[in-house]
C-alpha cells in the first residue's frame, strides 16, 4: 500500500463528498492508496454519503466513532493505517487532479520523513486568496534539509494538510495529536524536530477552503485558549527534548509568534477575554513578545501591568485595521 489519506468529517453533509471524490481523482492505482473516513459522531446526513461512496468505491474505508474531537480521529486514522505514506484532508478540502503519485515518487525517492507541498487557498465565492503562510515561505529551504534545520529558517507550517508524512518514521517516533484545537501547530513542530529529511515540492496538491463557519469556529473564545494550551504544551516540549540553544530560540519566538497572532485573533472577533488570556499565558510561563529582550518596555507592561499591555496591543490593532481599510 503507497499511501494513506486520513479524512476526519463531522457534521461535513455540504463537504465530504466533494473531498472523498477529489481524493478517487488520482493517478494512482485505486489498489495502491486508501481513504480512511471517519465519521466523527456526525448528526447529520456525512455518515450516508460516506457510506454510499463505500459501496461504490473499495478504496474507501468508512469508520463511525462517537464525537471526540478531530484529533482523536486522526489518531485513529494513524493507528489503523497501511500505506507507506500518510496524508491528511479536512473535510471541507479538496486534493488536486493526479497530485498523490508526485507526492509519493517525491517521498520514496528521496527517502523523506516529511514532505512539504503547496496549496491554493480559496475564499467566498470560489477567489482565490493569497496563502495565509505566503509571506512566511519565502524562507522555506529549497533542498533537502533535516528538520532542525528547517526549524532554524523561522517557516513553520501551520496545518499538517501542507505535509505528507512517511508512516514508519511517524509509528518510530510514537507521534500523536493533542485533544484540542490549533493541535497542528502544536504537532508540526515535534514532527519536524525529530525528521532526519525533509523536502518542499513546488507543486500545488491540495486545496484549502476558508468557509465562514470553520473559520469562525477556529476563533470562538475557546479556541483562543485552545491555542494557548497547544502553545504550552509545546513549550514543555522544548524543555524536556530540545538540548540546541538555537533551535530552543526559533521554536520559543515561533511560540510568541502564535500568541501575539492569538492575541490580535481575540481583538478581530471583539473578545473581551484578553485579561483572561494574559492570566493563563502568565501563568504557563509563556510570552507573547517576540524578540522579548529587545522590546524591554512591552515586556515590562505585560509582567507588571497586563491591562495597560492589552490596551496598547488593542490599540495597535485597531489603528492597523484603519489603515488597512
Amino acid at each position: 500500500m503507497k499511501i494513506s489519506i486520513i479524512i476526519p468529517a463531522y457534521n461535513a453533509e455540504k463537504h465530504i463528498r466533494k473531498c472523498i471524490l477529489s481524493a478517487l481523482q488520482q493517478n494512482i492505482a485505486p489498489d495502491e492508496y486508501e481513504i480512511i473516513t471517519i465519521n466523527d459522531g456526525s448528526t447529520d446526513q456525512t455518515a450516508d454519503i460516506i457510506q454510499g461512496l463505500s459501496k461504490e468505491h473499495p478504496t474507501i474505508k468508512s469508520i463511525t466513532t462517537p464525537n471526540q474531537g478531530v484529533s482523536a480521529a486522526r489518531n485513529l486514522g494513524m493507528s489503523i493505517a497501511r500505506g507507506e505514506v500518510i496524508l491528511f484532508a479536512d473535510a471541507d478540502d479538496y486534493f488536486c487532479t493526479n497530485s498523490l503519485a508526485q507526492i509519493y515518487e517525491a517521498v520514496q525517492e528521496n527517502h523523506l520523513d516529511i514532505l512539504l507541498f503547496d496549496y491554493n487557498h480559496w475564499g467566498s465565492q470560489d477567489k482565490l486568496l493569497k496563502g495565509f503562510d505566503y509571506d512566511a515561505r519565502k524562507f522555506c529551504p529549497q533542498d533537502i534539509v533535516s528538520g532542525k534545520s528547517f526549524i532554524k529558517t523561522g517557516y513553520m507550517p501551520a496545518a499538517v494538510w501542507m505535509l505528507a508524512y512517511r508512516r514508519e518514521y511517524m509509528l518510530k517516533m510514537e507521534f500523536t495529536f493533542i485533544n484540542i484545537r490549533h493541535e497542528d501547530e502544536e504537532f508540526i513542530p515535534r514532527v519536524f524536530y525529530f525528521a532526519e529529511k525533509i523536502m518542499h515540492l513546488p507543486l500545488t496538491c491540495y486545496n484549502y477552503v476558508q468557509n465562514e463557519t470553520s473559520f469562525m469556529q477556529n476563533y470562538k473564545e475557546y479556541g483562543l485558549f485552545d491555542k494557548i494550551k497547544a502553545m504550552d504544551s509545546l513549550n514543555r516540549f522544548i524543555k524536556e527534548h530540545v538540548k540546541e540553544e538555537d533551535i530552543s530560540f526559533a521554536l520559543s519566538e515561533h511560540i510568541s509568534l502564535r500568541l501575539m497572532e492569538n492575541l490580535n485573533n481575540s481583538f478581530a472577533i471583539k473578545s473581551r477575554a484578553q485579561w483572561k488570556m494574559v492570566k493563563q499565558m502568565k501563568k504557563a510561563g509563556l510570552t507573547p513578545l517576540v524578540h522579548a529582550k529587545r522590546e524591554g518596555r512591552y515586556s515590562f507592561l505585560y509582567k507588571y501591568f497586563p491591562i495597560a499591555f492589552i490596551v496598547y496591543y488593542r490599540h495597535k490593532y485597531l489603528k492597523r485595521q484603519r489603515r488597512q481599510s
